[in-house]
């Protein structure tokens, strides 16, 4: 886990576990399942020995766990740490012009150049629209994501575009998010909820090739639907 991740997860838990005599703070932990939906907009790759607007990439949708943790600060506000187990996603070719490309190259559209695992901790102050006798209660949040990029794997197929063994390394990202979402009561301290969330991340992403390093720049507008149990205590 990087310094950045550690110190969010950290300085939260303490915000969560300390005790403010004033007001009884429910804690509410949530674990269930989240679909990420990157909906990646890359640039063309650029660097040495590449044709320009010829090349791009697409990253694909992931399922994964999904589990927070959250506590009232007030009746109607509470803080959120959301997180997950970090999802792999694949990267694939996008060939943006065949005329500018080898045929073997220009055949590897759709195919998988790279995986790359995604780790996100977002922090979330949540509005909560219904009181908390309501058997239904919508909420609304604003927070801040922070996604860095770890594990990245280069495939035989990106190793055969690019002339040799490939490495690849991405830039962390640090952006507004916000969601939308409701729980329901089940009884005694058990919920249901649901959610939709989005935040800002950019990065860039290096390959290297004997030395030769090849760029891509990519803007991410992820849509994460999220379903899971809730216990409160």
């Amino acid at each position: 886990m990087k310094h950045p991740i550690r110190t969010l997860v950290i300085a939260t838990a303490c915000a969560i576990t300390a005790s403010t005599p004033a007001f009884a703070q429910t804690v509410t932990v949530k674990v269930g399942m989240a679909n990420i939906d990157p909906n990646s907009s890359a640039s063309s790759i650029y660097g040495p020995l590449t044709p320009v607007d010829a090349l791009s990439l697409s990253v694909k949708p992931q399922s994964t766990t999904f589990f927070s943790i959250s506590r009232e600060i007030s009746s109607d506000w509470d803080v959120e740490l959301a997180l997950g187990v970090p999802p792999t996603h694949d990267a694939t070719v996008v060939v943006k012009n065949a005329a500018l490309v080898p045929p073997s190259v220009s055949a590897a559209n759709g195919k998988v150049a790279a995986t790359v695992r995604q780790v996100a901790p977002t922090l979330f102050a949540n509005y909560w629209l219904a009181t908390k006798e309501s058997t239904v209660r919508p909420f609304v949040g604003i927070g801040v994501n922070y996604t860095t990029f770890d594990n990245a794997k280069s495939t035989s197929v990106n190793d055969m575009i690019n002339g040799g063994p490939t490495t690849i390394k991405q830039t962390d990202s640090v952006g507004l998010a916000m969601q939308v979402g409701a729980s329901v009561k089940l009884g005694g301290p058990w919920t249901v909820n649901g959610a939709w969330s989005t935040a800002q991340v950019k990065t860039k992403m290096t390959t290297n090739t004997l030395g030769i390093e090849r760029s891509a720049d990519i803007t991410f507008q992820p849509t994460v639907l999220t379903l899971s149990l809730g216990y409160s205590f």
